[in-house]
């Protein structure tokens, strides 16, 4: 005898038969309450044959034989330990065919009124889509798909005449650009010829004449800005005459006599020279001499 312990053994009865795989090998002998008050039920069966010999993982299933008909089906399973007599298996129940159906209809049902609510909804919202102002709308709409339509066939016609009316001036380009690749082909050696000469030149710029060049440019910008140096420090006779200004006051001053000199023998030439090639020995000053001279005297103080 062994022992299988369910929570609800709807159909299964003290004498409902024991099965594997359909063929009968047993039969129910008792159904009771676990004594541990959790509610479920414990159902004893025993085996017809010693053939059949059932292992400690074997599950004990109740399941619907026909429409009105619960049974017992025995699945074994992998263990190579085998059960004992009163050991209590692994039980599970399968749906009844009654209830499987109540489910199903449960399910038709639950879809069946949503979609009586989506139809209803639709419905309700019809007479308001339906409206005047609606179906107005719907007319705009639909006019205005219509104008589009319309303008892109005529975007599309003038796309077809610009292209036939320019297709002339398009192929007599694609002509001068196939005749200047190929008068570029044609001429690729002189092309490269030119281009290693102007890579030669540049080189010869970089490693000669240009260095030269600009050596030399060092060079006397060097010298520059030493003669710079020579003119700040007040050497030589350039720096000297930039930072000294007694050579300026003597030229001046000498400047100034010299007039005074020449002005002078204009005016009384006799002081100088008589007529005969003898100097006056006795010279006459005027008043304008002697104011002159006042002058060159305050100027020396």
């Amino acid at each position: 005898m062994y022992r299988v312990v369910y929570r609800d053994i709807a159909g299964v009865t003290g004498a409902s038969p024991v099965y594997y795989n359909g063929l009968k090998v047993g039969q129910v002998i008792r159904t009771q309450l676990m004594p541990d008050g959790s509610g479920r039920i414990a159902v004893s069966f025993q085996l017809s044959t010693s053939d059949l010999k059932l292992t400690k993982d074997t599950e004990v299933q109740i399941y619907s034989a026909d429409l009105f008909t619960r049974a017992i089906q025995i699945h074994l399973g992998t263990s190579t330990e085998l059960a004992q007599s009163g050991d209590t298996l692994k039980g599970n129940a399968q749906l009844s065919l009654t209830d499987a159906v109540g489910e199903q209809i449960d399910q038709l049902k639950a879809k069946a009124e949503s979609m009586i609510a989506s139809v209803d909804s639709v419905l309700i919202s019809f007479p308001q889509l339906m409206n005047p102002k609606a179906v107005s709308d719907i007319d705009s709409s639909f006019t205005s798909v219509r104008d589009a339509l319309a303008s892109l066939s005529r975007t599309a016609e003038r796309l077809d005449r610009l292209v036939e009316v320019e297709s002339i001036t398009l192929t007599a380009t694609l002509k001068n650009m196939e005749t200047v690749s190929a008068t570029l082909a044609r001429n690729s050696d002189e092309m490269d010829h030119i281009f290693t000469n102007l890579d030669t030149l540049s080189r010869e710029l970089a490693h000669g004449r240009l260095r030269q060049v600009l050596d030399e440019l060092a060079l006397t910008s060097a010298e520059l800005k030493k003669a710079a140096v020579s003119l700040n420090n007040s050497e030589g006779t350039m720096g000297k005459l930039l930072h000294d200004d007694s050579l300026y006051t003597n030229l001046n001053a000498a400047s100034k006599d010299l007039d005074l000199l020449l002005e002078d023998l204009r005016v009384n030439p006799n002081r100088y020279l008589s007529i005969f090639g003898k100097k006056d020995r006795l010279p006459k000053l005027s008043n304008a001499d002697i104011e002159r001279i006042g002058k060159v005297i305050e100027e020396k103080k």
